[in-house]
């Protein structure tokens, strides 16, 4: 360790780092975060819960864990500021930030004088989230922010942010939001003065899109093969005529019980059956007494097919 005050040498940063204070500890995940970049004394106070912060960057900044700009901004220091960033501090402290700077986009606080200042740390937690795989924040971060580089021209910086979006849409197989980020990155390097570049991001976006479709499509057909019962017939259709021909069986066996006079013959008995069902015509004819019912199919042209089905059954009865 270096002499009173001194920077903590690497093989002590962390534990010089856990002695802090719990807020000021807070102060230096915020700053972690967000990498080599800097953030104003008013950000920094929304993430820690005090009524003044200015004593605790003050002693940071004493401690040389922080330094301070020009501009009163502040960023890290040394090989800490990667220590930092792996702990639960910074994850929790990221997730504020991104909350943070999300909403602020949302109010249309973020304004292009103010981006010009935090690009570089919006950058630094975008980056930070792909590290934690925080895809979804993330992704949410982007859409919500990628208008605003925009206006404010930042285009090397609009590409780079909408590059991690992308990785974002693709780790959470979002082919929707993915295609959206391609599109934004066709208009940024058309922006950037690149032609070449957004002609090959619109290409991309129509392929994911046309695939998905595709994708849609098949599945769509699996879906309707599932729900086809044997030889492809629609089970619908299936179930409704063998509803008709139990309906047949009991009407006939209900005429032979009923009649006193008894005998033996045949009887026929018309059921006329209306299914519908996307090219398929259903047929059936029922034997008694094994009451089996057995189905044809053909094929037709139309999309609705009326068919009549005659059920023949020959009833014995003995005296």
């Amino acid at each position: 360790m270096s002499g009173p005050g001194g920077w903590p040498g690497d093989d002590t940063a962390e534990t010089q780092v856990l002695a802090l204070p719990a807020a000021e500890r807070l102060i230096l995940a915020a700053l972690s975060v967000v990498g080599g970049a800097s953030l104003a004394v008013d950000e920094l106070a929304v993430l820690v819960d005090v009524d003044d912060v200015i004593p605790l960057v003050e002693d940071l900044e004493r401690r040389r864990f922080i330094r301070r700009d020009e501009k009163k901004r502040y960023s890290v220091l040394g090989g800490v500021g990667a220590q930092i960033r792996k702990t639960d501090d910074a994850l929790a402290t990221g997730d504020r930030l991104l909350k943070y700077v999300t909403t602020l986009a949302r109010g249309g606080s973020l304004t292009p004088d103010r981006l010009v200042e935090d690009a570089e740390a919006i950058l630094g937690l975008s980056e930070w989230a792909a590290e934690n795989r925080k895809w979804l924040e993330l992704l949410e971060l982007v859409k919500t922010l990628q208008a605003s580089f925009g206006i404010a021209q930042r285009v090397q910086e609009w590409l780079t942010l909408l590059t991690r979006g992308r990785a974002a849409a693709h780790a959470l197989a979002d082919t929707e939001s993915e295609v959206w980020v391609l599109q934004q990155l066709a208009t940024a390097s058309a922006a950037s003065g690149d032609p070449s570049s957004a002609q090959r991001y619109r290409r991309e976006a129509d392929q994911l899109e046309r695939g998905s479709r595709a994708s849609v499509t098949r599945e769509v057909r699996i879906d309707e093969a599932a729900a086809a019962g044997p030889g492809g017939v629609p089970r619908q259709a299936l179930w409704i005529a063998g509803v008709v021909a139990a309906a047949a069986i009991g009407a006939v066996i209900g005429f032979v019980v009923g009649d006193d006079s008894g005998g033996s013959g045949v009887m026929t008995t018309r059921v006329p059956v209306t299914i519908t069902a996307p090219g398929t015509t259903v047929t059936g004819t029922v034997t008694l007494p094994a009451s089996t019912f057995e189905t044809t199919t053909t094929a037709t042209t139309t999309t609705t097919v009326t068919t009549t089905t005659f059920v023949t059954t020959t009833v014995s009865t003995v005296r």
